[in-house]
């Protein structure tokens, strides 16, 4: 098995921060041409900026994955200027702690937009092309949101419980084009968004303490660890895993 991914391109959304961030680096280390997707058009050409500065290719685009006329412009333009996607990453989300009581209808509109109906949208603009070439990967951020009960984490879960569920019923499809399709369960990550939704508690150190403390081995993950994961699913390393869900969550869903 190798992990070579020399002259292949890949498309990473939410790429300009946390996990997505991490996996654009590791599939450039590997030697793919990366695509640093977000809506965030500065932070996503600092990122790939960074990686270009280590000698490895890298370009960012900007790109809102709820919004189908700017997906498939960026889709357009990466395939005109770097060539085919052989590699899509869909990592890009959002998250909104709250009950079925509390989560607005907005907010859940908002946490469907960009989660799933964001996993479309990128999907129906790339899969032509790797359906016309026989050959293509695709990962999708899920979460162990989707198969364990999450206190305060309605709206999120039944995202990221769509997201799996989207999952297989593409690999179904696509089974008969050489498209793998599979699915990345984190638990709870040291990233941005944990920083972002504990700023707003009366301790928000307790609170991300708390949060590790949940994690079976008493710490939270890093976008490196899940970075690995994304990458042995992108690469000939993972080429019998089709349609699964491969869960990294320091042991959360093992008790």
């Amino acid at each position: 098995m190798t992990e070579n991914l020399t002259k292949q391109v890949a498309l990473v959304t939410g790429a300009a921060s946390g996990i997505g961030t991490a996996i654009v680096e590791k599939l450039a280390s590997l030697g793919a041409s990366v695509v640093v997707a977000d809506l965030d058009a500065k932070m996503a050409a600092a990122v790939a900026e960074t990686i270009q500065n280590r000698g490895q290719e890298a370009r960012a685009v900007h790109l809102d994955v709820a919004a189908e006329t700017s997906v498939n412009q960026a889709i357009q333009h990466v395939e005109a200027t770097m060539g085919p996607i052989q590699i899509l990453i869909n990592n890009a989300g959002i998250g909104i702690a709250g009950t079925v009581l509390t989560t607005t209808p907005d907010e859940w509109d908002r946490m469907m937009s960009i989660n799933v109906k964001g996993i479309y949208h990128l999907c129906r603009a790339v899969l032509p092309g790797m359906i016309a070439r026989k050959t293509g990967v695709i990962v999708n951020m899920s979460s162990v949101a989707a198969v364990v009960g999450l206190k305060e984490r309605a709206a999120y879960s039944a995202s990221k419980g769509a997201v799996l569920a989207l999952t297989r019923a593409l690999q179904a499809d696509l089974l008969p084009y050489n498209i793998r399709v599979n699915a990345v369960l984190p638990g709870t990550i040291a990233s941005p968004w944990i920083e972002r939704i504990t700023a707003d508690r009366p301790d928000p150190a307790k609170a991300r303490e708390q949060m590790a403390a949940r994690q079976p081995i008493g710490r939270m993950g890093s976008p490196e660890e899940i970075a690995n994961v994304v990458a042995f699913l992108a690469t000939d390393s993972g080429s019998f895993v089709w349609g699964a869900q491969w869960v990294a969550d320091g042991g959360l869903t093992a008790l």
